[in-house]
C-alpha cells in the first residue's frame, strides 16, 4: 500500500459518505466539529446527513452518470467511508481509485450478503449460527432436515428490522414462506434459543491499530431495536473478553479499516454466536455519544482518517431507546400491522426529557413520520445501566401521555 493510502488525513480535509441516514448526520457533525468538511452521496437531497452536509452528490441518473459522479465525488475527497451497506460495491472499487475506502469494497461485498458473510466467517474460524444456502422449496426442505424445524428463510440481501425473512415451521410451510421473500438468494438459519442479544463495536485504522467498546445489551421490539444499555447484565460480563477477542479477529483477519459493529446471539450454554455484521456505526452504539469519552462516530472518523483511536472509557452507565415514527401517530392494531391508514396524528410532548438531568434528545431531522420508522432516539444516563433503562423507557411514556 502506498503511503498516499496510509497518510494521516488531518482537520481541513474532505470526507465522502456513502449512504444520507442518520449514521451519516452524526458522523458529519462530529467530523465538522473537528476541522473536517464532508460530502455526502445519496438519492436524496434532503436526507438527513445531506442536510447536515458541507456538500451533496446525487446518487440518481443513468448508471454511466451515476458512475461519472463516484468518480468526481472521490477525487473531491481524502477519504471515503459508509454510512449504508446496502451501496453498491462498484461503486466503492471505483471511489478506491481515487480516495481510501474504509472500510473497502470487499468487506462490504462479505457483509452485505448473508450467505457470503457467514460462510466468510464460518472457514475463518469464528462461530456463526448454523445455516445452509436456499434457493428453492427443496432447499427449505433440506435446510429443516439438516438444521431442525422451525428454521428461519432470510433473503441474503438488503433486509432489516424483521423485513426479509420468515419462520419456517415444518415443512408443510416452506412453499408459503420462500414465496413471501420473493427470492431465490436466501439462506436458512437454525433457530437459536438465544436468552440475549449483544453488539460490540470495533474499529482498526491503516496504523493496525484497533479498539473495541464494552458490551452493548439490546432488546427488541417487533424485530427492530428497541432498548440498548452499557454495561450489560452482570451475568453477560463474563462474555466481553470472548466478544472482543471475536471482533478484534475479525478486524485483522479481513484487515478491516474503519468502524463496524458485530452483533451476537447469546445461546442457553451462554455462548456467542454471531448474527451478522454491520461495516459502519450501529444503532445500539448512540449511547456511546453521551456515556464514553469518545462516541462510535468519533472513533469512525479517527479510524477513516488514520489517526490514534480514542479510549473506549465509559463514563458512566447509560441506556438508549428508538423513538419510532408509531409515537408521532395514534394507532390502533391494524396500523401498528402494518396498514398505513387508522392513524392519527398526535403532539408529542418534549417537556419531561430537557427537565431530566442526563437526559438526551436526539432528533434526525426526517419530516415524515412513518410506523417504524425511526426519527430519532433518547439516551439518559445513571448510577446503573439497571436505573438507565427504567428511565429512557419513562421518558419516552411520557411523550405521549400513556402514563
Amino acid at each position: 500500500m502506498s503511503s498516499h493510502r496510509t497518510a494521516q488525513i488531518d482537520p481541513g480535509n474532505w470526507l465522502g459518505m456513502f449512504g444520507g441516514g442518520q449514521l451519516g448526520r452524526m458522523f458529519t457533525h462530529v467530523a465538522q466539529a473537528r476541522g473536517y468538511h464532508v460530502a455526502v452521496f445519496e438519492s436524496e437531497e434532503s436526507c438527513p446527513a445531506a442536510q447536515a452536509a458541507d456538500r451533496y452528490w446525487s446518487s440518481t441518473g443513468t448508471d454511466q452518470a451515476v458512475l461519472e459522479r463516484v468518480m468526481q465525488f472521490a477525487q473531491s475527497c481524502q477519504a471515503v467511508t459508509l454510512e449504508f451497506e446496502n451501496v453498491p460495491s462498484h461503486w466503492v472499487q471505483l471511489a478506491a481509485q481515487f480516495a481510501p475506502t474504509r472500510p473497502n469494497a470487499s468487506f462490504l461485498e462479505v457483509c452485505q450478503h448473508r450467505m457470503r458473510e457467514k460462510t466468510a466467517l464460518r472457514q475463518a474460524g469464528f462461530p456463526v449460527t448454523p445455516f445452509a444456502p436456499v434457493a428453492s422449496v427443496a432447499d427449505v426442505l433440506s435446510a429443516g432436515e439438516q438444521l431442525g424445524w422451525p428454521v428461519i428463510i432470510k433473503t441474503c440481501r438488503s433486509g432489516y428490522d424483521g423485513k426479509g425473512q420468515a419462520v419456517v415451521a415444518s415443512a408443510a410451510h416452506a412453499a408459503e414462506a420462500l414465496s413471501s421473500l420473493q427470492t431465490d438468494d436466501a439462506i436458512a438459519e437454525q433457530r437459536i434459543d438465544f436468552v440475549a442479544e449483544v453488539s460490540l463495536l470495533v474499529a482498526r485504522n491503516a496504523r493496525g491499530q484497533v479498539v473495541t467498546y464494552p458490551l452493548i445489551e439490546n432488546s427488541h421490539s417487533r424485530h427492530i431495536l428497541d432498548v440498548s444499555r452499557c454495561p450489560v447484565s452482570p451475568e453477560l460480563l463474563p462474555l466481553e473478553t470472548s466478544a472482543r477477542e471475536i471482533a478484534t479477529g475479525i478486524a485483522q483477519q479481513f484487515e478491516v479499516e474503519g468502524l463496524f459493529c458485530v452483533e451476537f446471539f447469546v445461546d442457553a450454554r451462554r455462548g456467542l454466536l454471531i448474527n451478522e455484521i454491520a461495516p459502519r456505526p450501529h444503532n445500539s452504539g448512540h449511547l456511546t455519544i453521551e456515556a464514553f469519552g469518545a462516541s462510535q462516530f468519533e472513533q469512525q472518523l479517527r479510524a477513516v482518517c488514520n489517526l490514534p483511536l480514542a479510549p473506549t472509557t465509559e463514563y458512566r452507565p447509560a441506556a438508549m431507546a428508538n423513538l419510532l415514527g408509531d409515537l408521532w401517530f395514534q394507532a390502533d392494531d391494524q396500523a401498528l400491522a402494518g396498514a398505513a391508514h387508522s392513524t392519527t396524528p398526535r403532539q408529542l410532548e418534549w417537556e419531561h426529557i430537557f427537565a431530566t438531568p442526563g437526559a438526551y434528545l436526539h432528533l434526525y431531522g426526517k419530516t415524515q413520520p412513518r410506523l417504524a420508522r425511526k426519527m430519532g432516539h433518547l439516551t439518559c444516563v445513571a448510577d446503573t445501566a439497571e436505573e438507565a433503562v427504567k428511565r429512557v423507557q419513562y421518558l419516552r411514556q411520557r411523550l405521549t401521555h400513556s402514563i
